[in-house]
């Protein structure tokens, strides 16, 4: 089942969630060099602009690379998750066969491999969708997941994301506090997409990967108000 959203409830959910932080996800020196030994003739200035410009152009510098199904599409999917992401991989084998699954990463593959993995890593793997293709996808967090629960929670709506582990103190402290309340639907990646679609199909944002982003930025703020507040009711 898949939840249904409306353009009077989301923007009212919107409102809670943009409140004009900017994305600023700094691609290191490190992750920048790791990139240059996948793709040499990457010019010169590529990281020069500001991680909000340089995300969508990362996206759609790598995206035909990731459809390869070569050795060079497996080592830009594990920079992505370990390297640019700061994600640990794993056991060795696990994203190959992330990327042997996906293959040309066609709509019908998506949804079988989606399917099959639920929520498990899906920090992880969302990353590689949202690289392949960032007009239809997008990463799913615990940034993500927590500023739309806290957002929905703020509304009076009992619905949940399912919340990955993230390494921000507010957020996990805002994850303990939903993890704790009774929830009357848990949701998913398919969800997250979907709302996402609706977001930009009522004028809430330009597109999938600006509506991303704005989730990303003002999660922590959102956290710390949300505490907050359940601090002193």
């Amino acid at each position: 089942m898949v939840a249904e959203w409306d353009c009077k409830f989301l923007k009212k959910l919107w409102v809670q969630v943009d409140l004009k932080g900017r994305y600023d996800f700094r691609t290191g020196c490190a992750a920048q060099a790791g990139l240059r030994a996948i793709l040499p003739k990457l010019p010169d200035d590529f990281f020069r602009p500001h991680p909000q410009q340089l995300n969508r152009l990362l996206r759609e510098k790598l995206a035909p690379h990731l459809r390869t199904r070569d050795q060079r599409s497996k080592s830009l999917a594990r920079w992505i998750i370990v390297e640019w992401g700061r994600i640990g991989g794993g056991r060795p084998a696990t994203i190959p066969e992330w990327m042997s699954d996906l293959g040309n990463f066609n709509d019908r593959s998506v949804e079988r491999f989606v399917a099959a993995k639920g929520t498990y890593r899906i920090s992880s793997w969302s990353k590689l969708l949202a690289f392949a293709n960032h007009k239809r996808h997008a990463i799913y967090d615990a940034r993500t997941s927590v500023a739309l629960n806290c957002a929905l929670r703020n509304l009076g709506d009992r619905r949940q994301f399912y919340m990955p582990s993230g390494r921000n103190k507010a957020i996990g402290l805002a994850q303990r506090i939903l993890s704790a309340e009774n929830v009357n639907l848990l949701l998913g990646y398919t969800d997250y997409i979907k709302l996402l679609r609706t977001i930009v199909k009522c004028k809430l944002s330009t597109s999938i990967l600006a509506a991303e982003m704005v989730l990303f930025a003002n999660a922590p703020c959102m956290a710390q108000e949300f505490v907050a507040d359940r601090s002193n009711s």
